[in-house]
């Protein structure tokens, strides 16, 4: 069996799984009528997962609006929006705005930023949300929720999570894999589903994006912030995609050795993770020849900074306060932190 064969069908065994996960959901057949009016999105990013989800809501016909730098707002005046997605290319044109241009409030403000970016975020949305705004944050770890409700309240923060493959390619184009994994799921952070959420899924589900509104939202995301965690820090110490830690001796081990150290964390919390996600995570790092690595890790050979500090950080954090010893954690989070002291002195 050749390399894409194998990405193939662990690509897929990963989807099936995180459909499994997302429990307590309400299908697209479900969904509370909230009339005929267009919601108004505001994108922060337009970048693969930013300009992908905002790609699809544009083919649904919603009322959407990305918030870009200048540069990137110049290539979207001059080629459009292009997703080159599994059923076919979306190219439109679309509108943006720029940092201290937003005038008036949005209906929902989709968050797609990387983690590291979250602080700025929140103050360039500031104008965009009013009194009936809704947030949606895609964005990996945790505690980029508790932040978002520090600042904007509670009742205006939704939970999410996704696992999409996307990339920016260099002409501005968004690139799908070969392989789709397109699993999202949304929901209220306390309480059953809402009318706001079965809105947000119609809209997605005319673009062609089908989203679970799942009842346990931030168990789910737990569940999804487990899985990165395990990903990210087996990536990182090895520096190495899942086909050469497969080829190892030592390799079978050290990825048991991680999944039971985030485990602990993710359970001193409240949420372990389900059955199924440690063999699934253990398939990944299994398969001698397959060329997967979390994005982490792309991070790290792109040279770019990392998300470490605010997911396995974050967790090297909590189990100081729980009391939970994590030195395979810590380990990965001084290896990242190395990383990034010496990707600065290369500037």
């Amino acid at each position: 069996m050749g390399v894409r064969a194998r990405r193939s069908r662990a690509a897929l065994r990963v989807a099936s799984h995180f459909r499994g996960i997302v429990s307590g959901v309400y299908d697209t057949a479900r969904s509370v009528s909230v009339g005929e009016a267009t919601m108004r999105f505001l994108i922060l990013g337009a970048g693969a997962l930013g300009g992908y989800f905002g790609g699809r809501l544009v083919k649904g016909g919603a009322d959407v609006t990305f918030f870009v730098r200048p540069a990137r707002a110049a290539q979207l005046a001059s080629d459009g929006l292009v997703v080159k997605a599994q059923d076919g290319e979306i190219r439109s044109p679309v509108r943006t705005i720029g940092k201290g241009a937003i005038a008036t409030p949005f209906d929902v403000v989709l968050l797609t930023c990387k983690a590291y970016d979250l602080e700025g975020a929140m103050d360039d949305i500031a104008p965009a949300v009013g009194e009936r705004s809704v947030i949606l944050p895609l964005l990996n770890g945790m505690q980029h929720i508790d932040r978002l409700k520090d600042r904007f309240g509670a009742g205006r923060v939704l939970g999410g999570l996704t696992v999409i493959n996307a990339a920016l390619l260099r002409d501005g184009t968004i690139q799908q894999s070969e392989v789709r994994i397109n699993i999202t799921a949304i929901g209220e952070l306390a309480g059953p589903a809402s009318e706001r959420c079965s809105a947000i899924q119609k809209s997605l589900a005319a673009g062609g994006l089908p989203a679970a509104i799942s009842d346990r939202i931030v168990a789910d995301m737990w569940n999804k912030f487990f899985g990165f965690a395990c990903n990210a820090t087996i990536a990182s110490l090895t520096r190495s995609r899942a086909g050469t830690i497969a080829s190892t001796a030592a390799g079978t081990a050290f990825v048991s050795a991680v999944l039971d150290e985030v485990s602990r964390v993710a359970t001193a919390e409240g949420y372990p993770p389900a059955a199924e996600t440690a063999p699934i995570i253990q398939g990944l790092f299994a398969q001698v020849g397959s060329a997967y690595g979390p994005s982490l890790l792309i991070d790290m050979e792109g040279g770019r900074p990392t998300e470490a500090e605010h997911t396995i950080g974050d967790l090297v954090r909590r189990a100081g306060r729980l009391g939970i010893a994590v030195p395979i954690l810590q380990a990965a989070l001084c290896n990242l932190q190395a990383y990034e002291i010496n990707r600065q002195q290369k500037k």
